[in-house]
This record gives structure tokens, C-alpha cells and sequence, in this order.
């Protein structure tokens, strides 16, 4: 279970109809609300924090924290990486092999009409509306570029095509080009360096 929402007798009976539920997992620091509801509802699951949750959440029984490193129960079909240089957010993407899906929480988002209102304004006001990438303030918090870059390269290198969004609709196609799109202001960072050094050589 992937960011928990509440565990609802409704949202359970689905879960449970597509199996057992083994492992929760709260990919950052925003997204730890429900996980000990959920750790309640399913209390032989394992659960797995992002870096940052542990001091923020000392109340939360962890099983372990999540890195680069795909944990060994699922290491054979799913693979992650914690992306880094972002002082408020400690997200870790993960990557679907044989789906070829992407799974993100917050470092895209994106607002549509049929989203509520408050998001809409929101993601008007953040630049978001129908155009899925990270909101402004997210974008102003990445210090260490460098740092980010090598994550989201490494995010770029995986073979997806569609991205599972917490926050919007989902996007079915061609989605390494929303993403490289969104990232553009991280995953270009230096390329005109790089070319000037070359054309002075």
C-alpha cells in the first residue's frame, strides 16, 4: 500500500480483493497520516518510512527506511530511488518494471476541472492546472541541484511509460516525456557549460 489513504471498510474489501496486503509505504514526509490506521488494519504488514519520517513520526513503528535500494520483497519487480537536494521534501520514486509505471507523490502534481477547488486555484496560482510537473514553491526548494540531478537521471533511465499521480489524473502514454518536460529546469542544469566548455576546446 503505496501512501495510504484512511482504510475505509469499502477501500479494504477492494485491497483485499486483489490480495494480501505485505507492505505499506509512506514515500515522504507529507504522505504519513494514515499509515499507522493502516498498519492497524493490516497488522502483519511491513512498514517502510521515507529518510526523514522516523524523527518526525517517532510514534510510528517502522520496519525500515526507505533509499536507493529496492527492499528484498519486492526488489524483483519494483525499483526505487530517493530523490535528493529538495529541503522540504524526502521523496522516493518507484518504478513498475512490468507495468512500466511510474509512481509519484508529490514531485509532480497536477490540478484539472474536475478537480476541488481549492486544488484548481491552487494549481493555477503554482502553474500546475492541466500541466502535470512540480508547483512553484516545490521547484524554489531544490537547492542542490546536482544532487537532484543524479537522482532524477536515474529516474530517466528506467523504461516507463505511464505515471500513477497522488495528486491527478493519471497519465496513460508517453509519460517520460511529461516527465523530462517537467524536469527540464533540473535535467538541462549545466548543459550549456558543458557546451561552451566543448566549444572552446
Amino acid at each position: 500500500m503505496h501512501s495510504p489513504i484512511a482504510p475505509t471498510k469499502e477501500l479494504q474489501q477492494e485491497l483485499d480483493a486483489l490480495g494480501k496486503v505485505s507492505f505499506i509505504v509512506a514515500p515522504n514526509k507529507l504522505h504519513h497520516l494514515f499509515v499507522l490506521d493502516f498498519l492497524t488494519a493490516y497488522p502483519d504488514a511491513k512498514l517502510f518510512g521515507s529518510p526523514d519520517l522516523p524523527q518526525k513520526r517517532p510514534d510510528i513503528p517502522f520496519h525500515g527506511i526507505l533509499g536507493d535500494r529496492s527492499e528484498p520483497g519486492w526488489a524483483s519487480e519494483i525499483d526505487q530511488v530517493l530523490v535528493r537536494g529538495n529541503i522540504c521534501l524526502d521523496e522516493v520514486v518507484f518504478f513498475h518494471q512490468n507495468s512500466r509505471t511510474l509512481i509519484l507523490t508529490d514531485l509532480c502534481e497536477s490540478a484539472h476541472p474536475d478537480s476541488p477547488l481549492s486544488f484548481r486555484i491552487m494549481g493555477r496560482l503554482t502553474g500546475i492546472y492541466d500541466h502535470p510537473g512540480p508547483p512553484i514553491d516545490m521547484k524554489l526548494a531544490f537547492r542542490d541541484k546536482q544532487a537532484t540531478k543524479a537522482s532524477l537521471e536515474k529516474v530517466m533511465s528506467w523504461d516507463f511509460d505511464r505515471i500513477i499521480l497522488a495528486h491527478g489524473h493519471l497519465i496513460h502514454s508517453r509519460g517520460k516525456e511529461f516527465f523530462d518536460r517537467a524536469y527540464r529546469f533540473v535535467l538541462s542544469d549545466g548543459s550549456k557549460e558543458e557546451k561552451d566548455d566543448k566549444s572552446n576546446s
